[in-house]
């Protein structure tokens, strides 16, 4: 090989050598991912991550049909004779004109119950307890007319539904083991039905009453039990106004 030869070649290695070096140093520059990753269209910035596990107080639901009591008026019964005449007729007086179509009970809040039998309970007024609380929602309460199929209300169309929220204001649970019923300031059932209060709970009552007399209500119930230390835990419910169908 001549002198010129090996010349030209030497040139043309350290070219090659120096083309590569450059190559592989634009390819160690150039970045392979962004460094953040933007968040989903769906998510702001002010979203949290919520734990798997819910802390959330406990709520259970009971499901309670009533009906009342008083005897449904038959249509179309016979008026009682009337006692042969003696003199002039009496006219009888005009029956009252039916209550206006979603009225309240009046005079309200109600008066003293009626007088009951002894050992029939009798309703007392609204009650508080530092472990609990109440509210009825909705109050008052419209009328519903949708049938309640149990065979108490089989005569009674007039229907009325709402639900009773009783909250646990403190850590210690409440065991329930009685309820006592009112329609207008009358007793009409007790249910033995446990109903368990827990801490800091909520226990919803889905309450729905029948009658067969077309006027307004008002109902009430009463619950009895103890609380985790054996302390007798009592509360009169609120009144709740059922208005006329």
């Amino acid at each position: 090989m001549s002198l010129t030869s090996l010349r030209l070649i030497v040139p043309c290695i350290v070219l090659s050598l120096a083309a590569l070096t450059i190559a592989s140093c634009a390819e160690q520059n150039t970045p392979t991912a962004p460094s953040s990753v933007s968040a989903p269209s769906d998510v702001t910035a002010s979203t949290s991550l919520q734990p798997s596990t819910s802390l959330e107080p406990a709520v259970t639901e009971h499901f309670v049909t009533l009906f009342d009591v008083a005897p449904t008026p038959e249509p179309g019964s016979p008026a009682p004779e009337d006692p042969p005449p003696t003199g002039d007729p009496v006219p009888a007086p005009a029956p009252p004109p039916p209550p206006v179509s979603g009225s309240a009970p009046f005079p309200w809040p109600p008066g003293p119950p009626p007088l009951a039998a002894p050992g029939v309970p009798v309703p007392t007024p609204p009650s508080t307890h530092f472990r609990l609380s109440m509210k009825i929602s909705p109050e008052p309460v419209a009328h519903s007319g949708t049938p309640v199929g149990i065979f108490g209300c089989r005569d009674s169309k007039y229907t009325w539904y709402y639900d009773q929220y009783l909250h646990a204001e403190t850590g210690v649970p409440v065991t329930f083991t009685e309820r006592e019923n009112f329609f207008d300031a009358r007793f009409v059932s007790r249910s033995t039905e446990t109903i368990q209060l827990a801490g800091n709970g909520t226990v919803i009552l889905h309450t729905r009453w029948c009658s067969g007399h077309a006027k307004p209500h008002y109902a009430q119930s009463r619950f009895k039990g103890k609380d985790e230390y054996g302390e007798p835990v009592v509360i009169s419910g609120p009144w709740v106004r059922l208005l006329t169908p």
